[in-house]
């Protein structure tokens, strides 16, 4: 059993984002050989695909289950033969024995007492060059790692070798113009730019010491003291806990906003804690609430001088920042808008073909997904006795469509003769250079420090694959609500 040489590379693309769309996961080589194999099951109701032969090694094709192929390769002893001689030479350094130094023993000896250990070692080796070969000779194209079944040895000195394999699905590329989607118009408004100042003034607010809670601007420290619920009074020897509050921030209507409102330091009242239960069910834990401590929140003074500080003199007045934020809420959400009309074009575009993809390829995919979350993680380590089987089930059928969605992208990229060019290339570097305020002076070492990055070439086919894919379809416009429950996570992220 093991592992053969890489299988050649699918080619990959896509988006990165929050979410767990589709879109978010098609930039990644899925066809690129995982560096650990293992053999899968290979079902017995197989047919013969195709036989050759040549000269006296004879190769039989098994069509298995879906993209599932297995290829048996027969030598003969005499084609055999300069295998194990070249493995007797690349051991020969390496052995000793009475009466000759290491290295030194004669081809005949080592054949006459290592030879079958040694011959059995190179098997593997065999069977990986020769099916190399057989790539090449027969333009076979596997799809991930291929993996060594089984090695059958006859009486004659021959052997069998049975290698497993998967191959991209046949189908026929279905129709993807003129596909009917949506595109919301969201436009900014000026609540949309005041609601981006006001955040940009609170992150820069002073605290002052306040007497009393007039307003919502306020941060006030509480100490909850718990109740005797037999007496009502504070428990003697309870563990009292502070929390630090900010008005604003609490639901409209709030226990604990209304209570807070116009009290003084030292003024008491009583507040049910919520409590959340084992059993899921939601309980409240009565305290004796007193106010320790008041500031008030003075959001920063917008003014010219305020706005140069803060952006180091690039945008030196409050009408520029106003623009400013009104380009980047429009950039922000012209994105937003684009994917949703992305995952329209993608879904409608999967329905249309009806194929499963390589298992190798959707295992790939769950790979790649659970290591992106591992590098979203604090210690970039997986939690102790994380269930990877269970992580791997749930996340399978978004893998599956993902690698589905590959599979049908490439075969759009060839039939549109889609290519990166050094336009494209240009253009982004251009476009990054300017969000990161660099000058022309450094656009040949933005250009060259990403120049071979496979990465930046997949997201910009994935762009360009899915501008040409809406240039395509048929668009009707819809106006965005953002308080329709429907809509309150894309409004989240368009935020």
């Amino acid at each position: 059993m093991a592992k053969l040489a890489d299988a050649p590379d699918l080619g990959s693309g896509g988006v990165t984002r929050r979410s767990s769309s589709l879109l978010a996961r098609t930039q990644l080589p899925c066809s690129e050989a995982s560096e650990q194999g293992s053999f899968g099951h290979i079902h017995d109701n197989s047919y013969l695909f195709y036989v050759s032969h040549t000269t006296t090694l004879e190769t039989q094709i098994l069509t298995l289950d879906g993209c599932k192929r297995e290829v048996k390769i027969t030598l003969a002893a005499s084609e055999l033969e300069p295998h194990y001689e070249k493995a007797y030479r690349e051991a020969q350094p390496e052995i000793q024995i009475q009466g000759f130094r290491k290295g030194k023993v004669p081809i005949h000896l080592i054949k006459k007492n290592f030879g079958k250990t040694i011959e059995a070692n190179a098997a593997e080796d065999i069977a990986n060059e020769v099916f190399q070969g057989i790539l090449q000779e027969q333009d076979l194209r596997p799809v991930g790692q291929p993996t060594l079944r089984d090695i059958q040895r006859n009486s004659d000195g021959s052997i069998i070798f049975s290698i497993a394999y998967e191959v991209l699905p046949e189908f026929e590329l279905q129709n993807y113009r003129n596909i009917e989607i949506e595109k919301l118009i969201y436009p900014v408004t000026e609540e949309d730019i005041e609601r981006e100042i006001e955040r940009l003034t609170m992150e820069r607010a002073s605290l002052d010491d306040a007497e009393q809670i007039s307003d919502e601007m306020h941060f006030v420290t509480v100490r909850l003291n718990p109740i005797d619920s037999a007496t009502g009074m504070t428990l003697i020897g309870g563990k009292a806990e502070e929390i630090r509050v900010f008005l604003k921030n609490e639901p409209t209507g709030s226990e604990l906003k209304t209570s807070l409102l116009n009290l003084k330091v030292g003024d008491t009242f009583r507040y049910m804690v919520p409590n959340n239960e084992k059993d899921g069910n939601q309980s409240s834990v009565p305290m004796q609430a007193s106010v320790q401590e008041i500031k008030r929140v003075v959001p920063a003074e917008l003014t010219n001088a305020f706005v140069e500080e803060l952006t180091g003199g690039q945008i030196t007045s409050t009408e520029e920042l106003r623009q400013d934020f009104e380009k980047q809420i429009t950039s922000a959400r012209e994105r937003s808008i684009n994917e949703a009309m992305d995952n329209q074009l993608v879904q409608k575009i999967l329905e249309a073909h009806d194929f499963e993809p390589p298992q190798t390829l959707i295992s790939q995919v769950v790979a790649s997904m659970l290591q992106e979350d591992v590098e979203r993680l604090p210690d970039k380590k997986l939690p102790k006795n994380f269930d990877v089987r269970r992580y791997a089930e749930s996340r399978t059928p978004i893998a599956r469509n993902t690698a589905k969605w590959m599979i049908i992208r490439e075969r759009i990229i060839e039939a549109e003769n889609l290519e990166i060019t050094d336009d494209d290339i240009n253009k982004h570097v251009e476009e990054l250079a300017a969000s990161l305020n660099m000058g022309e002076t450094n656009f040949e070492y933005l250009r060259s420090a990403i120049a071979g990055d496979e990465n930046l070439q997949s997201r910009l086919m994935h762009e360009k694959v899915m501008e040409t894919l809406r240039g395509y379809s048929v668009i009707t416009e819809k106006e965005f609500d953002p308080t329709a429950p429907e809509n309150v996570e894309l409004a989240d992220e368009m935020a």
